[in-house]
């Protein structure tokens, strides 16, 4: 039997919202910026595996059943079905849900509630928002581009992923 890959499973909520973010100024002075009150948004829904540093990303437009269910189907594909997954997720109402058809070699775990310090995932989101803050974006399809120009660079080269994502309490599990 073959040793199961563990891969680490959220989304993050991108739009055309501008997200204001810190900025270095001379004492006393306000930064300014241009901001645009917007309320279309997708979703960037990714799978790591902290181990090795694959990363799976797929732009969603919502976090619905139906959409987490396109996700694994497509992420099933990447992984290939003779391979043993540990999908671990948050526990969002999609994640557990009794609709999800889970084909191949898959299982679907849950970390605790209220524990996004344990999701690896939110350390590259971390790095992703980095670049789409105190920007202006006319349109969704503006800011896709800008989410898709972000998570290239973690696409291309696994050891950006694994150097942010592998954290010190992963080195106990197995592989």
């Amino acid at each position: 039997m073959t040793a199961a890959a563990y891969y680490f499973q959220d989304e993050m909520r991108f739009g055309t919202r501008t997200e204001l973010g810190r900025r270095w100024m001379a004492c006393g002075a306000r930064p300014s910026g241009e901001q645009i009150i917007g309320y279309e948004y997708g979703y960037l829904s990714v799978a790591l595996n902290p181990r090795t540093g694959e990363l799976f990303a797929l732009i969603l437009p919502d976090m619905r059943v139906e959409s987490f269910q396109a996700f694994v189907n497509e992420f099933i594909v990447f992984v290939g079905e003779k391979t043993f997954v540990r999908l671990i997720t948050d526990g969002a109402a999609a994640h557990r849900s009794t609709r999800l058809k889970i084909r191949g070699e898959i299982r679907i775990e849950h970390l605790p509630p209220y524990s996004p310090e344990l999701n690896p995932v939110e350390r590259l989101f971390k790095e992703l928002r980095k670049e789409l803050k105190n920007r202006v974006f006319e349109s969704l399809q503006a800011v896709e581009e800008a989410v898709v120009k972000a998570v290239e660079p973690f696409l291309r080269d696994g050891s950006r992923v694994k150097k942010l994502t592998f954290y010190g309490w992963l080195y106990t599990t197995p592989t």
